[in-house]
């Protein structure tokens, strides 16, 4: 069953849906988190706080602003907010979840934070 969590970074709280995947699963069984993230240009990246497993049949290339992503071979853990259009390029995607609601306040993100995660109440 998929899992709605809530994330706070800085000043800006958004929730999401965590998908039916094994990793998604892990992931919430695990919460709350703390995990330090960057922003950049096409969202919010850092170590994830323990290794997650994946179907290698479903890791792809890319994400879809809102996306969710654990990356298994880096090890980290991103939201993407933008350029969905250029992802291509990267590969060893593994969505876990997706953003609800608006992106606007994540692009507006510049820095580093300590973002908490947790499941929602």
């Amino acid at each position: 069953m998929a899992r709605r969590i809530v994330m706070h970074v800085g000043d800006v709280t958004v929730a999401a849906l965590l998908n039916d995947s094994v990793a998604a699963h892990l992931f919430a069984e695990r919460l709350p988190v703390r995990i330090r993230m960057s922003a950049s240009t096409v969202g919010c990246c850092g170590p994830a706080p323990f290794e997650m497993p994946v179907d290698a049949a479903l890791v792809h290339r890319g994400w879809i602003n809102g996306d969710i992503n654990y990356n298994p071979g880096g090890g980290w853990l991103a939201v993407f907010v933008e350029d969905e259009e250029n992802s291509g390029r990267y590969g060893d995607q593994f969505t876990i979840g997706r953003i609800e609601g608006p992106l606007a306040p994540l692009r507006a993100l510049t820095g580093a934070y300590d973002v908490l995660i947790e499941v929602e109440s």
